[in-house]
């Protein structure tokens, strides 16, 4: 395993103590604010200690920086073999991608460095830890945000409608594929369009009506960019690519979307057993599914939200949310719904109650759920067949069913050839581990057999 430090630009604790005593506060009341000493904080100050990622994000928070101490610490991993100071060197270069700038302008440029930092030190960027609460102080910007900004640009290249067309004609090519063959198949792709054509387009010059199409676009654009990283399995990467397009889609005025990011934002915690930050960026995410007037998203806010509260072990507090989802989702008019959200189906609906059952150990109902979202359509999204496939091998697997859990993990094996997805891997080795212990059964042992070249391949 790589050694991991955490670094903090040299200004850190002079932006802090700046920042505490515009707002009168001791270190004392700090350290109380953000359950740590006062005598930490003020090795913080003092620069004699480095701070936590988790303790930036609550810094910000404490003190309405918008996500600027955060911006400002980073945890990467150093070569043991490099001269002293020079992991801390290179990072307190790299972008961050944790902020939500204060200002539109502000914004584009962090977006930007994000894209650039991503093509020109990639190695380093994507071993970037990821921290739930850093998604926190975003989520709470969005939430507080008039949306009314008029986002006109002064650059030398006109910007016009073709130019927002070419990004989104590129963002659902890229989300087709995404949906076939995996994140890691468009990932890098997807950035160098975005370090290199839609740098010159964001930059270019535009009105306000322009700017605001131009915005919405490029922050679909980038969204698709973090949820690709997430499927790989470079989450921290994928955290600061979804924290810059909610900027850019506060940007753009685009209620929808930055609805559907908090909820991108809630998946990825819940995913990694965030189950706090997953129930609360799922609530935001509905408030502002709300705001827009799209119930679709209302009941994917709601079913994450469960999500959120299976991953926690709260059974009660699942149930209520998953009530919610479905009454949404029943009166739900899909007509006038963004193109983005059209994956949001029964299929998908009846998945997601399934890993909600199973993350409460409750395979006697996820089964009826994992088998109902394989009506979906496989083609389209091969690699969510995939994913249904082995809920409902797990699903089998808690019934005490290990032949029948093997037989569909066997499909969900073949599902996996020819996926470019971090997660499919997972999922897979979390259905191998389940099924460890009934190796001496041959269907166990055929699976297997069948699924460890593509563990291999982690």
């Amino acid at each position: 395993m790589p050694r991991r430090v955490v670094v903090a630009h040299p200004d850190f604790g002079r932006k802090l103590k700046a920042l505490r005593e515009q707002h009168g506060l001791s270190l004392r009341r700090l350290g109380g604010m953000v359950h740590c000493s006062h005598g930490h904080l003020w090795d913080l100050e003092s620069g004699s200690k480095r701070p936590s990622l988790s303790v930036a994000v609550l810094l910000d928070q404490a003190l309405s920086a918008g996500g600027q101490l955060s911006a400002m610490v980073s945890e990467v991993s150093a070569d043991t073999n490099a001269r002293p100071g020079a992991a801390e060197q290179t990072a307190v270069a790299m972008p961050s991608g944790l902020e939500f700038a204060p200002d539109r302008r502000h914004g584009i440029d962090v977006v930007v460095d994000l894209w650039r930092g991503d093509m020109q030190r990639r190695n380093l960027l994507r071993q970037v830890g990821f921290s739930a609460t850093a998604f926190l102080p975003a989520a709470m910007r969005w939430l507080m945000s008039s949306l009314d900004e008029r986002p006109a640009g002064n650059g030398e290249r006109l910007i016009g409608v073709a130019d927002v067309e070419t990004v989104r004609r590129m963002t659902s090519t890229s989300r087709t594929l995404d949906n076939q063959f995996g994140g890691g198949h468009i990932r890098d792709s997807l950035v160098r369009f975005l370090n290199a054509d839609v740098t010159e387009l964001i930059n270019g010059r535009y009105d306000a009506a322009t700017g605001r199409q131009l915005l919405s676009a490029v922050a679909e654009t980038t969204q698709l960019a973090g949820w690709a990283s997430y499927d790989a399995g470079m989450h921290g990467l994928a955290q600061r690519y979804l924290i810059q397009a909610l900027r850019l889609a506060a940007g753009a005025g685009d209620r929808a979307l930055g609805a559907e990011i908090l909820a991108a934002m809630s998946h990825q915690a819940a995913f990694l057993r965030a189950s706090g930050e997953a129930v609360d960026l799922a609530k935001a995410a509905g408030r502002a599914a709300g705001e827009a007037g799209i119930a679709a998203i209302e009941a994917e806010s709601a079913v994450l939200e469960a999500q959120g509260h299976a991953v926690g072990g709260n059974e009660k507090a699942c149930a209520t949310a998953l009530n919610r989802a479905e009454a949404i989702f029943d009166k739900a008019d899909r007509t006038s719904e963004p193109q983005w959200i059209g994956y949001f189906d029964e299929n998908y609906l009846a998945a997601k109650f399934g890993h909600c059952f199973t993350a409460l150990g409750r395979g006697d109902i996820a089964t009826r759920f994992a088998t109902r979202s394989l009506a979906m359509d496989g083609r389209q999204y091969a690699r969510g067949r995939q994913f249904n496939l082995v809920l409902l091998a797990v699903a089998h697997a808690q019934n005490g069913e290990p032949e029948e859990s093997a037989r569909v993990g066997v499909e969900a094996v073949e599902a996996a050839e020819g996926l470019y997805s971090s997660r499919a891997r997972d999922y897979l080795t979390d259905l191998a581990d389940r099924l460890s212990k009934h190796v001496g059964l041959p269907a166990v042992q055929d699976f297997a057999e069948r699924a460890r070249p593509i563990l291999a391949s982690a």
